[in-house]
């Protein structure tokens, strides 16, 4: 029997992911590994390149940096706010800085942030990562993260 402590039972879905991951890494190294053998290359090769010539290293770090700064924010600012901070930074990372494309940067991330909190967090009753900006509203029995 797993015993699920209610405040840290958002942590059980990535934790699965990861597992199931690492399942399929292996069967990618084991296969990949395999077919080179009856090649007859080795095991493990030299890989070529890993990026195209031409990559967007402004959209590459940009993601990967706005990645690690939403995972440190999310126990310190709390789920809602934080999702739509970086939800909005994505998509002006990726849709440029126009009057349109912000205003639809704004858009979607109020909407996804805001549903996404109220569907997991009030509706599935599935607790999110809280912070400062939590808000528990005590008399309706339920918290906006």
């Amino acid at each position: 029997m797993i015993q699920v402590v209610y405040s840290t039972e958002h942590w059980i879905v990535p934790i699965i992911t990861m597992g199931v991951l690492v399942v399929l890494l292996a069967a990618i190294i084991l296969t990949e590994g395999r077919a080179r053998v009856q090649e007859g290359k080795p095991f493990f090769q030299k890989p070529g390149r890993f990026f195209l010539e031409n990559y967007d290293k402004m959209k590459l770090w940009g993601t990967l940096l706005l990645f690690a700064g939403y995972i440190f924010a999310l126990d310190v600012i709390g789920f809602t706010v934080t999702s739509l901070i970086f939800v909005f930074l994505f998509n002006v990372l990726y849709t440029g800085t126009s009057k349109k494309a912000l205003i639809g940067s704004a858009v979607i991330a109020v909407v996804a942030s805001l549903l996404i909190s109220v569907m997991f967090g009030i509706v599935f009753n599935i607790t999110l990562p809280s912070g400062m900006c939590s808000i528990t509203f005590a008399d309706f029995g339920f918290t906006i993260y």
